[in-house]
């Protein structure tokens, strides 16, 4: 677009100007602004609405419309706090950080790293979601245990690009763009370092598979098992929320171990399947407990351009 540099520069002048209010405010207040303008956000992007109420009207259909309407203004709401929030803690030192996190389920990481270092020469894949607050998640891997490598897509706007890169790589983590990631995923790994990705978004035209995400078929990306399976590597779910008071609560729930699908007879193809719809089924469950802070507004269960599911599925989403 022509005007993209321009429209670029201005979205980039709004953000400082965000920015600037935001930090002159104490965290919590950050935290509440931020819900503020996600319920101005509500009331103004009516399509997007549109899509989170008929996503929770597929996704949880024993919910009424009002209760659909909650869910789905309380993610709008969510999502500008997660914003805000990450400006705001942008404030914070590395032992102010560590002061105000709890980890829970560290041990199951550990215990994942073990079983990586016994039976694939280390490393570990980790898993998350547009969940609670993702960036969060991230960081106490760099802080405790060593760089983890995130896959992500650059943004458009290459300054606010840049905002989020020193933002994600603060302490100790690095970044791996998601264009051609695989190599140097696999390269990350082979040196025993974690690599992380967010599993939920509708994978690209030609690169994802179909697995049940809420009982519909939802295209998604297959890369976290090949690369489990082709390396041993066991994936490792973990979750970022908020807390009260201003603190954050990261959890880490069991790895799942590639070994697990070919015990269940699983091979090949099948074994990538398997693999992906139990990545999937966690990210579920813990949307399932937390559905207001989740990305609803996400044309998740879109088909995307030249890609078609297969029979069964196709059935399933002419039915819903």
């Amino acid at each position: 677009m022509k005007d993209a540099p321009v429209r670029h520069l201005v979205e980039y002048a709004a953000y400082l100007a965000v920015k600037g209010v935001v930090r002159t405010l104490p965290h919590t207040a950050a935290r509440s602004a931020g819900r503020r303008l996600g319920a101005v956000a509500w009331r103004a992007l009516r399509r997007h609405r549109r899509i989170a109420d008929d996503n929770l009207a597929h996704a949880l259909p024993e919910l009424d419309a009002e209760e659909r309407r909650r869910i789905a203004r309380g993610a709008f709401e969510h999502f500008a706090m997660a914003m805000t929030d990450s400006v705001s803690a942008g404030r914070f030192d590395l032992e102010e950080l560590c002061r105000r996190l709890e980890l829970v389920g560290w041990e199951n990481l550990q215990a994942a790293e073990a079983r990586s270092a016994e039976v694939a020469g280390g490393g570990l894949l980790a898993l998350t979601a547009h969940l609670g607050l993702w960036e969060m998640a991230a960081y106490p891997t760099g802080i405790y245990g060593g760089p983890l490598h995130a896959v992500g897509r650059p943004l458009d706007n290459p300054w606010l690009d840049r905002e989020l890169v020193r933002s994600r790589k603060r302490f100790g983590n690095e970044l791996i763009p998601k264009h051609g990631a695989v190599r140097r995923m696999l390269k990350a790994l082979s040196q025993g370092h974690r690599v992380g990705l967010l599993i939920d978004q509708r994978a690209r035209p030609g690169e994802g598979i179909w697995v049940p995400f809420f009982g519909r078929p939802a295209y998604t990306t297959p890369v976290l098992a090949r690369l489990s399976l082709r390396t041993g590597t066991p994936v490792v779910p973990i979750y970022g929320f908020a807390a009260p008071a201003g603190r954050y609560r990261v959890e880490v729930a069991s790895a799942i171990l590639p070994e697990g699908v070919t015990a269940d007879g699983f091979e090949g193809d099948a074994a990538v399947a398997e693999l992906t719809r139990r990545y999937m089924a966690d990210a579920e469950r813990m949307i399932r407990r937390h559905p207001d802070q989740w990305l609803w507004m996400h044309e998740r269960w879109k088909v995307p351009r030249g890609e078609s599911p297969p029979p069964a599925a196709q059935e399933s989403l002419e039915e819903s």
